[in-house]
């Protein structure tokens, strides 16, 4: 059993929760958040767990080797520092911290003190992405050409009130949040982008942060990846289309919050015959919001006990910070 501090009590701090009663291989051992109730709601869900008011007090005085961080975009960065001068192991929400910079430090401080750096890019969990992968890397759709992908929700009472629209605390809108994992999600099966150009926009909810991003991201050989990130999309959609030129694989769903369930979509193809394609669609319809968190938590463990190697690594969030900055330069902000 590893023992483990959640840091972050908030709505994703509760989503890392039920995936962390459902993963064996950990124990929580403490709850760290400044609002005490909070903490305590989630601490009751393990028993013994202590509460701590922030990391600092943890570090000194809790009984843990790694830990989860799931807070607001600015406070990634620095408490995964706190945790690895410490010679804790680190799984950390993305975007990991609200510049490139401070990414890069704690990469460097990761590596020097042997500990784990691992990002919480979830979306290369969920099952419909990783059947994907699976199918792209064995050629199944040929060589990928283009990738096409729309992720958006928005609208709550008081949204715009809401620490996402603070740029001190959240570093950015949309395109920080939904846009890395998208950008992700595009690299992870296009490889590295040379060039990135798009837009962000405040179109309705107001404030200093952008609430939809435009982006176009081009290879070194000329592939394009075109993505939309939305807060004004009202209805919750996710669709991540791949397009190769022996087929096409199209991602649907995620779970039940936007449109699910979650689906994967195969089209086979013979480009220069004319003939429609031959589709085949595999539904994953008991997948839960927290289910790949649960993955992930898996491949934590499995890195941190030498059984495999780490496959979402800081290095991949680094790049995906370095395309937003720069459409963040592009529009000014």
């Amino acid at each position: 059993m590893i023992k483990l501090a959640l840091v972050g009590a908030g709505g994703i701090g509760k989503i890392w929760a039920d995936a962390l009663k459902q993963a064996k291989e950990f124990e929580v051992k403490a709850v760290v958040d400044i609002d005490a109730a909070k903490a305590k709601t989630i601490a009751d869900g393990f028993p013994g767990a202590a509460i701590y008011g922030d990391i600092k007090e943890a570090l000194e005085k809790g009984d843990f080797e790694a830990v989860v961080i799931a807070t607001p975009h600015a406070f990634l960065a620095p408490i995964s520092k706190s945790a690895l001068e410490a010679g804790k192991h680190v799984l950390c929400e993305k975007p990991t911290g609200i510049s490139s910079a401070e990414v890069a430090e704690n990469l460097r401080l990761a590596a020097s003190a042997k500990r784990i750096y691992m990002i919480g890019f979830n979306h290369r969990y969920h099952p419909a992405y990783m059947e994907a992968k699976k199918l792209v890397d064995k050629g199944e759709i040929g060589k990928v050409i283009c990738v096409r992908a729309r992720y958006g929700f928005g609208g709550r009472a008081g949204y715009e009130k809401e620490w996402r629209f603070d740029k001190k605390i959240s570093g950015g809108g949309e395109l920080i949040d939904q846009g890395m994992h998208m950008i992700d999600m595009a690299r992870w099966f296009m490889g590295d982008f040379v060039d990135a150009l798009g837009f962000a926009e405040n179109l309705f909810w107001g404030g200093e942060v952008e609430d939809n991003g435009f982006l176009l991201l081009r290879t070194a050989d000329k592939r394009v990846a075109q993505i939309h990130v939305s807060w004004t999309n009202w209805e919750w959609v996710h669709s991540f289309e791949i397009f190769g030129d022996k087929g096409y694989l199209s991602v649907d769903g995620l779970d039940k919050r936007y449109r699910g369930p979650e689906k994967l979509t195969v089209g086979k193809v013979d480009p220069r015959s004319g003939k429609f394609p031959v589709e085949t669609v595999t539904p994953f319809p008991e997948e839960k919001k927290e289910d790949s968190f649960v993955r992930e938590l898996e491949e934590f463990a499995a890195v941190i006990g030498g059984e495999m190697e780490l496959q979402s690594k800081g290095e991949d969030v680094l790049e995906v910070l370095k395309i937003v900055e720069k459409v963040y330069a592009q529009a000014g902000k």
